[in-house]
């Protein structure tokens, strides 16, 4: 059996998962006559994907707080979180995407019309994997783009809701900024995974692909962080930057721009000119664009091979 069949079954078994917790909870709701509460309840769907092994499951599972030993993702993975406040359940739909980039078609399931404005997004990228990273990302963010758009066109309001969104996102942005950011159309938090390794990387390789992923974060209007699986320091963290988008909790405060410590970066609270030009640089009248500009300097110094 190959990918795209276990990805079709596992995507009918979670369809049949989803449903059931519909069910469940209208249940539920209907017995206990909670229709006020019902209403406001915070029902929230949360994509997290990225490259293979880059440890989108145990992300995860840190903010379910599962202990239980972890399997590799295949397709789209389901699953929930619920949280009660007082009479109010609010539910926190987890959607992992497996394999890396190459099954992006797959976003269209969570990314829906019934969704896609309590939608939002986490993309891992494995910093010891660098000749994947920029593709792996570049290639999740355009994907989405086109699931919106495509959406967009049967209701005719919807660009014009996700844009006012954008805007909030975005307002402490640069005006010049502004003006070259192309921000993600749903909420999007870079994750540079594998930070256990990161810091061992010398000076300036931790500089460089510091400057590139702030870069990244800046330019779709993403929060970025860096985090590892095997530190107990990024537990917090995690299930707060989680919570924020899946119940709607309070983000995180902070910033950290040294690439000596852990990068973290609330979107707005960047800016090209801090961030300055992309290393290994040269001849920038060719380039059509900034991001051109940093992809070509990026690629000079860890080519992709995805």
């Amino acid at each position: 059996m190959n990918i795209w069949e276990l990805s079709k079954k596992k995507l009918a078994e979670n369809k049949v998962k989803a449903a059931e917790l519909d069910a469940k909870l209208e249940n539920e709701n209907a017995a206990e006559n909670y229709l006020y509460e019902v209403r406001r309840r915070h029902n929230g769907h949360v994509i997290i994907a990225g490259n293979r092994k880059s440890g989108k499951s145990s992300f995860q599972a840190n903010f379910l707080e599962k202990r239980e030993e972890l399997k590799e993702s295949v397709g789209l993975e389901f699953s929930f979180g619920r949280r009660t406040r007082g009479n109010v359940k609010d539910i926190a739909n987890l959607w992992e995407l497996g394999g890396g980039h190459s099954v992006v078609q797959l976003l269209s399931v969570p990314i829906s019309s019934a969704n896609v404005e309590v939608c939002s997004m986490f993309i891992l990228l494995d910093m010891t994997k660098l000749e994947e990273m920029w593709t792996t990302l570049e290639t999740v963010v355009e994907a989405a783009r086109k699931i919106v758009e495509n959406l967009a066109k049967f209701d005719a309001g919807l660009e014009t809701r996700l844009g006012e969104k954008i805007k909030i996102r975005l307002e402490k942005v640069e005006e010049g900024d502004r003006k070259i950011c192309q921000p993600c159309p749903i909420p999007l938090t870079i994750v540079a995974s594998k930070y256990d390794e990161f810091q061992n990387f010398e000076s300036e390789k931790r500089r460089n692909l510091s400057s590139y992923l702030r870069f990244l974060a800046h330019y779709y209007g993403a929060h970025l962080m860096m985090y590892s699986s095997k530190m107990e320091q990024f537990a917090k963290l995690v299930k707060n930057m989680t919570s924020h988008f899946a119940f709607g909790t309070i983000f995180p405060q902070g910033t950290v721009k040294d690439h000596n410590a852990p990068i973290f970066f609330r979107c707005g609270n960047d800016s090209f000119e801090d961030i300055g030009l992309p290393p290994a640089a040269d001849n920038f009248m060719r380039h059509s664009s900034p991001f051109e500009m940093w992809k070509d300097s990026f690629n000079s110094l860890y080519p992709q091979k995805i």
